[in-house]
């Protein structure tokens, strides 16, 4: 931290002398601007995340998908997992924190590791706006675009799962004055409501604002389960010349939720139980108020160098206090007793390991240099850069047995509140790094594009009683690709990279520092743009390794397991994604992945599938304008069979969920304006959507059939 809080004034202070120097020479005439209409089709927009520079699709030499704002609207998704499920090759772990916070799986990995030691709570990890974040709750109504990067993202981003990483696109700051109001309204209590407005606050249109809020409600047919999320943004962009521009975001979101624990196993099966049940009757709702503050400079040195640099703080308040259902007995420490066989039924509960009184703080500074140069007879587009990152999670926590339920006929509605005169030991959570890295893509002629990049990285992490040592280490990850575009609209590539993830756990008996999670992968690919453009696809056939997996070891005495790398696994695909617009009136997004997962090495799970990962997963939705006015769109969303846990004890049946919608645009009092019904899982197919590897008792189901309306103005 101390590092961190060095290296930010020392950064800013550098960017903004850079941007002095060069705004007291530059002209004060401001680039044009693009204004783009309130819907466009399903053609994904340019993105430079893969590469961190404004690289064309074609010239990448890696998978990455988008999902525009058109599906966005068109699907209503109310929740990141709603607008992820178009892409090929993400699947869920159980998530916590609510319905905002989805715990993805990518090319079978989760994106938080589900091996190494850490909490449970408050893992989900994805990026907004290309910062790493962890356990923030994401406000879709101010969500432009969703990007996922496909397999191993750690040479350019710091350490990570090697399946890939997903980042919310936050809506941008306009020129032109707008206004929109929106509402939802839906079945079980469904209810957003949302206002934004945005536009230049000078003539000059020098300074820019945006200001959006939003709330978001929804009981659910499953008992006790509620979400609720109040969110604020305001965005404020100074841009002095045409070369440079400042922006601040600040970002306030309210979140409370009772936590979902799904049903148990019963055999190799869910439980047969009604579609309402579930057993986490806390007499509180869980909260997390998180405040976070952007700051960006983008300021262009000359036409060929351009200077980048990002600043993120994040503060979060959370309160956890969901009771989890679990079939084991833990009160004696021991073994089962009679009361909580182990079997699902009865099923004893507890209040897991939680904090009633948390604190979640983030800091992270980035700075890039991208410039292009000739040299050696080849063109060189250059990246340099350095990045800190700095994460600690504080608060008492709590571990407290309640009692145990009949699952078939359960009393619930009157679980004792958390005592809080008996915390557990504490934990000491937190990790950092600082790194540097450096990226070179070439243009050698003929078509053939070349991408070396290399990462240096420091790392300190722990998590473990306080006072222990935290595991230390650096790491040299490299990244190689090639791209051969043999035609104006088509190409194919190959690409090799290398991953580092969690080092923050120990040995229980030893206490040694445990090496850290790797990851490999091999990618080869096609990509083609047809109909001038507007309809792209992206073949990829991919195998990714992940080594030194951590893994629980039984033991003779308490704590009765030991924490050990002694694990090895491999998953290994084919995925196919297309999405645009087919002719003016018809626009698709449709997505299929082959994952085959194996456990290759581990003393208790080798030859196991890897949990919540299907071997076929696939999804068609394709909008259809009637004409200027009336559009309707469907779409199926579908998985095979997965394994439930890590000793693939139970099965999660596969599905096909249908969803459809229907939208009417229109004139009201001089405003723009759009009324939409959308239905989701339209033949009330009971389904599964995942469950938590290392528990039998946790496994979530889908919404049945639900209907909602979207009334929207833009004045």
């Amino acid at each position: 931290m101390h590092r961190l809080q060095a290296l930010t004034p020392l950064a800013l202070a550098g960017l903004s002398l850079c941007a002095q120097a060069q705004s007291q020479d530059a002209a004060q005439v401001l680039p044009p601007v693009k204004v783009q209409g309130q819907r466009e089709d399903y053609k994904a927009p340019d993105t430079a995340t893969g590469n961190r520079t404004a690289t064309p699709n074609l010239q990448s030499p890696q998978s990455v998908q988008v999902v525009p704002r058109a599906v966005i609207e068109d699907q209503n998704a109310l929740q990141l997992a709603d607008a992820l499920r178009n892409v090929s090759g993400v699947q869920f772990d159980f998530g916590f924190n609510g319905s905002a916070m989805p715990l993805t799986i990518l090319r079978g990995f989760p994106s938080v590791s589900m091996t190494a030691m850490g909490a449970m709570s408050g893992g989900s990890t994805y990026y907004i706006d290309g910062s790493k974040v962890a356990g923030v709750p994401v406000n879709m109504a101010n969500v432009q675009s969703v990007e996922v990067v496909k397999g191993p993202a750690s040479v350019l981003y710091g350490r990570a799962e090697p399946g890939g990483l997903v980042n919310v696109v936050s809506k941008p700051i306009g020129t032109v004055p707008a206004l929109s109001v929106e509402q939802t309204v839906g079945q079980y209590g469904l209810s957003r409501t949302a206002l934004e407005a945005s536009g230049a606050l000078n003539d000059e249109r020098s300074l820019r604002g945006r200001v959006s809020a939003s709330y978001y409600r929804a009981d659910s047919i499953r008992d006790f389960v509620k979400d609720k999320l109040g969110a604020f943004s305001a965005a404020l962009a100074w841009q002095p010349s045409a070369q440079t521009t400042v922006t601040a975001t600040l970002d306030y979101s309210d979140q409370r939720y009772r936590t979902d624990y799904g049903v148990p196993a019963v055999g190799n099966r869910p439980a047969d139980l009604p579609w309402s049940r579930q057993f986490n009757d806390a007499p509180e709702l869980s909260q997390a108020k998180t405040t976070s503050l952007r700051l960006e400079l983008d300021h262009r040195l000359s036409a060929d160098w351009q200077l980048k640099g990002k600043l993120l703080s994040l503060r979060s308040d959370t309160k956890e206090v969901d009771i989890a259902p679990y079939r084991v007995d833990l009160g004696a420490g021991t073994t089962p007793d009679a009361s909580c066989p182990g079997t699902g039924n009865p099923i004893c509960r507890y209040y897991f390991n939680v904090r009633p009184e948390g604190r979640y703080q983030l800091d992270q500074v980035n700075v890039d240099l991208i410039g292009k140069l000739e040299a050696g007879g080849l063109h060189h587009t250059v990246l340099l850069g350095v990045d800190a990152y700095s994460a600690r999670k504080t608060g008492a926590m709590y571990f407290q047995q309640v009692s145990a339920v009949d699952i078939n006929n359960p009393s619930l509605g009157h679980s004792a509140a958390l005592n809080l005169s008996s915390p557990v030991p504490d934990i000491d959570d937190r990790n950092r790094w600082t790194s540097i890295y450096v990226q070179d893509q070439l243009t050698l002629g003929q078509g053939v594009f070349l991408t070396a990049a290399l990462r240096h990285d420091r790392t300190s992490a722990i998590y473990a009683a306080p006072g222990t040592a935290p595991n230390r280490a650096s790491f040299t990850t490299p990244r190689l690709g090639a791209v051969w575009q043999f035609a104006a609209n088509q190409a194919v590539y190959a690409q090799y990279q290398d991953a580092v993830t969690t080092n923050n756990g120990r040995d229980t008996v030893t206490g040694a520092a445990l090496p850290a999670e790797r990851g490999r992968q091999f990618e080869v690919g096609h990509k083609i743009e047809l109909f001038e453009g507007r309809l792209t696809s992206t073949v990829a056939l991919y195998e990714l390794t992940k080594r030194n997996r951590a893994g629980q070891v039984p033991i003779a005495e308490a704590p009765y397991y030991n924490i050990l790398t002694v694990g090895k696994a491999r998953s290994r695909g084919l995925e196919w994604d297309v999405s645009g617009q087919v002719t003016r009136s018809v626009s698709v997004i449709t997505s299929y992945a082959y994952t085959d997962t194996r456990v290759l090495e581990d003393p208790s799970y080798q030859g196991k599938k890897l949990a919540n990962v299907a071997r076929h997963t696939g999804s068609v939705w394709a909008r259809y304008a009637l004409d200027s006015q009336w559009s309707t769109g469907a779409g199926v969303f579908a998985q095979g069979q997965r394994e439930g846990d890590l000793g693939n004890t139970f099965q999660l049946p596969g599905y096909a969920r249908v969803d459809a919608m229907l939208a009417y645009k229109f004139g009201w009092a001089g405003a723009k304006a759009s009324l939409q019904l959308n239905v989701d899982n339209v033949f009330d197919k009971k389904y599964f959507t995942a469950s938590h590897p290392w528990a039998q008792d946790w496994i979530k189901l889908g919404s049945p059939r639900a209907a909602r309306a979207t009334l929207r103005l833009d004045i």
